[in-house]
């Protein structure tokens, strides 16, 4: 009987992707069983690499990306039935969904409540000018102004994969530019990532890993942005891809990944827009756009007030 051999090496991307971890399992059968356990609310891209692999004609390298807490990835089957299969493995894994199929004719929805108004500014990559970073491919941020608080809801349905509550508002003086905002950080099916920043730190009702709806689920209210007294929520949409068509399988660190901005579309007056800076737009939608990327069962427990995942 030959021996079996396995070696692992983990190479974590961010922090919360310390929560994953790959098993493996000998069957009777002599195949070989790789499941994983997931404990962030994220998705994970993992690679797999064999560096030795005997008695098998299964690759030497898998992609794959999972979004589930737990689950299985793929099985070694043996060439020779009556002998184990020899193997030395390494994995690395990075947080979200890496050169996702994005959804283009995917057409968004504005975060405010149904026939509410708002004005909507464009906001600077002031990167470059203040700690000297290259302008990430794409870049496109919203601020959408309103006079009164508003409460926030997704622009489509997605997971809660990040939350910050830590910082108050400072209305006594006029800001061009701010970083420190209460934020919520969702991501959608397709592997695209919104970011809304500038919530009242005490009025955020969600939490990691709540699944959430467009008009159904509020995210949270805003705040005053500053001495102006207007309230403000900033919104980018965005992905992460390897850097210069990189395959994933040659994926090995972090810096191999970069953000890439999308200017999404949004319902209005019947159709699908781009946003124009210094114009005032009123939130609405149909049930076409609503449930976009829903199945009828998913519609129906909607409606119902039952959420699903």
């Amino acid at each position: 009987m030959r021996k079996i051999l396995f070696f692992l090496v983990f190479i974590p991307y961010l922090t919360i992707a310390q929560d994953f971890k790959i098993e493996h399992k000998v069957n009777d059968d002599k195949t070989v069983d790789f499941s994983y356990k997931n404990a962030s609310p994220n998705s994970i891209t993992v690679i797999v690499n064999f560096s030795f692999l005997e008695n098998s004609l299964s690759a030497t390298n898998f992609v794959e990306k999972v979004s589930k807490p737990e689950g299985k990835l793929f099985t070694l089957k043996p060439s020779n039935g009556e002998q184990n299969i020899g193997f030395n493995y390494s994995y690395s894994f990075f947080n979200h969904t890496i050169n996702p199929k994005i959804d283009d004719d995917f057409v968004y929805i504005l975060p405010y409540n149904k026939e509410t108004q708002m004005h909507i500014e464009e906001v600077a990559y002031l990167g470059s000018a203040y700690s000297n970073k290259e302008e990430p491919k794409g870049w496109k941020s919203y601020s959408f102004l309103s006079d009164e608080v508003q409460k926030i809801f997704s622009v489509r349905k997605g997971v809660v994969v990040d939350v910050i509550r830590d910082y108050d508002i400072d209305t006594t003086k006029t800001f061009i530019y701010y970083n420190s905002m209460n934020s919520v950080k969702i991501e959608h099916s397709d592997g695209t990532i919104a970011l809304y920043s500038g919530f009242n730190k005490n009025e955020i009702y969600v939490n990691e890993g709540d699944v959430v709806y467009p008009k159904y689920n509020p995210l949270g209210e805003t705040a005053i942005y500053d001495k102006r007294k207007k309230h403000r929520i900033n919104f980018s949409l965005y992905y992460f891809s390897t850097k210069n068509g990189l395959k994933l399988s040659n994926l090995y660190e972090k810096n191999q990944i970069e953000n890439i901005y999308i200017t999404p579309t949004f319902y209005q007056n019947g159709g699908a827009v781009k946003l124009k800076k210094d114009f005032f737009y009123e939130a609405d939608y149909d049930d076409k756009t609503l449930f976009q990327n829903f199945s009828k069962r998913q519609i129906k427990k909607y409606k119902k007030g039952s959420l699903i995942l």
